[in-house]
């Protein structure tokens, strides 16, 4: 399979900002050079048009470069080279509209939500959440998947000083972070655990409460509102609270204390761990 057939490499410099026309001329580029604009579209079969086109643009971003004229012949940039022009452009570009744009006022988002659809978009949410916290941090989860993919960035926070609490029922491998479990094997069910679930607080300034189905149809939202903030910090808290409490008093004094619903989850805990 040749280079301009590779679709995770054509999607990746997408990601960067480039069409997939142009990301297939520099690979085709990088495969046959140097080169006219007429050979290589014989070679690549792509259109010639198409090719002269793209070619232009990749000189002005700085992934191709004129060698000799009379006709253009190119060579592709040493990717090394062209990463870091791309680089430099997207900066300029977020400096800019970054200087642009913060002379705008920005309404109060105290009482608002927003709705994150897509797995990518939520977890580019919960970082961001992440690398705003400057005291603590709750987290409910029951994924190791789940944990793993934030773990860095929650390590990073932990040493800068943050203190950050996370509850499971489930086995987790949290390693730094201080995690207060259950410790259920994945097999355990029961009515109103979903292990996609997922809950995170910061600073008791704001919340994401996410549902990690597929990487889709996953749908979250995230809030400032001081209500549904104190309710998410509440829910993973008491959690917290009930798991230390089971471990210190046991499960039959517990039960004295818990509402029906409770002592059914906590029986069904007791018998799990039995097995």
């Amino acid at each position: 399979m040749g280079l301009t057939e590779n679709t995770k490499i054509i999607e990746s410099f997408e990601s960067l900002g480039l069409s997939p026309n142009e990301a297939r001329v520099y690979l085709a580029l990088v495969e046959n050079h140097p080169i006219t604009g007429y050979q290589l579209s014989k070679i690549s079969g792509i259109l010639r048009p198409v090719v002269y086109e793209m070619l232009g643009r990749l000189v002005e971003k700085g992934g191709a470069k004129i060698v000799k004229s009379n006709p253009d012949t190119y060579m592709p940039v040493e990717i090394d080279s062209f990463l870091k022009n791309i680089e430099t452009d997207f900066t300029v570009a977020k400096q800019n509209i970054s200087k642009i744009l913060s002379q705008f006022l920005v309404a109060d988002e105290s009482d608002y939500f927003w709705n994150i659809i897509g797995k990518k978009n939520i977890e580019n949410s919960v970082i961001s959440l992440i690398e705003r916290a400057r005291g603590e941090i709750y987290i409910n989860l029951h994924l190791q998947d789940t944990f793993d993919f934030f773990s860095d960035s929650l390590h990073t926070k932990l040493h800068d000083g943050v203190r950050i609490d996370a509850f499971s029922y489930f086995t987790l491998d949290t390693r730094e972070i201080t995690l207060y479990s259950y410790n259920l094997r994945k097999t355990f069910m029961f009515e109103g655990i979903i292990p996609t679930e997922f809950v995170i607080v910061s600073d008791s300034n704001e919340t994401i409460i996410a549902n990690f189905t597929d990487p889709k149809s996953a749908k979250a939202v995230h809030s400032k509102n001081p209500v549904m903030v104190h309710t998410a910090k509440k829910l993973i808290v008491d959690s917290i609270y009930m798991i230390r409490l089971w471990k210190f008093i046991g499960t039959e004094k517990l039960k004295v204390l818990m509402t029906h619903e409770d002592r059914k989850l906590l029986e069904a805990i007791e018998r799990h761990l039995a097995e």
